[in-house]
């Protein structure tokens, strides 16, 4: 297995859309409503030749301070403490953003190599904004349209030579194994707020998934692959299972979508 790679960026730049790019499936739920990525997500891609780790990780807002967000920061640091290279997310439609520059200063602090990513460059407009990118002081940002897949060549081809650079530089953790790698297959599954995400965090004993009172912050299907007895174990956790008559919201369509593909690797 190759290098690690980080998502990491403010919310709705298009992160798990490049996710979901990479890995060449719809693993992460997308969406325009910021804020919907919450865990992380962990998977393979194959880049070129390489098989490396992709991390999507949940937007970064220094401005709000809940619990449920101190907890998707921690999520974040612990992609940024397993990966070799953050590809920091830009939206280059908007223009540079003040969250942008903090999460930049946040980035510097770590002992990660950054790759900046302009997104959103299909228009004219996304192009001529990225030349603010200068600013944070990473270099030229790789300009793609995770959505329409333009760039994804040169990002592809600029990913495999840091693979090449770094190969051997770090032992692979044994929770991010490929998922081919596990024997057992185990889906956990039931209503909102039952204790799902609370019973995977107990089995494998860290705080791996987001928790909380409230309902419905598991929205991605996460798949965790864990060692038990000497034995791969592949976790699933789902989204909140409730009667289609209550599904009212289009994430809860799309979270209910995707557990249900997900639960096909058990048949």
């Amino acid at each position: 297995m190759g290098i690690t790679l980080a998502i990491v960026g403010r919310p709705n730049v298009g992160k798990s859309t490049l996710f979901n790019r990479l890995v060449g499936k719809r693993l992460a739920i997308v969406s325009d409503t910021p804020g919907v990525t919450r865990d992380r997500q962990i998977a393979t891609a194959l880049v070129g030749n390489s098989k490396m780790r992709v991390i999507d990780t949940a937007g970064f807002d220094d401005s709000i301070n809940t619990d449920l967000i101190k907890q998707m920061r921690a999520q974040t640091q612990y992609a940024i403490e397993a990966a070799e290279v953050a590809l920091f997310v830009v939206a280059a439609t908007s223009g540079l953003h003040p969250l942008d520059k903090i999460f930049a200063d946040w980035l510097r602090s770590k002992n990660i190599e950054i790759l900046l990513i302009a997104n959103k460059c299909e228009s004219k407009v996304g192009r001529s904004n990225s030349y603010e990118l200068f600013e944070l002081g990473f270099g030229h940002p790789v300009l793609i349209s995770a959505e329409h897949g333009h760039g994804i060549t040169e990002l592809n081809e600029i990913l495999v030579q840091k693979n090449e650079n770094k190969r051997g530089a770090r032992a692979p953790n044994k929770m991010m194994n490929d998922v081919k790698e596990s024997e057992i297959q185990i889906a956990v599954v039931g209503r909102p707020n039952v204790g799902k995400s609370t019973l995977i965090n107990r089995m494998i004993g860290e705080n791996r998934l987001l928790t909380g009172p409230n309902a419905g912050i598991t929205r991605d299907s996460i798949s965790i692959t864990w060692e038990h007895s000497n034995r791969l174990v592949k976790l699933v956790d789902t989204a909140g299972l409730r009667r289609k008559s209550k599904v009212g919201e289009k994430l809860e369509q799309l979270s209910a979508i995707i557990r249900i593909k997900r639960s096909r690797c058990l048949k």
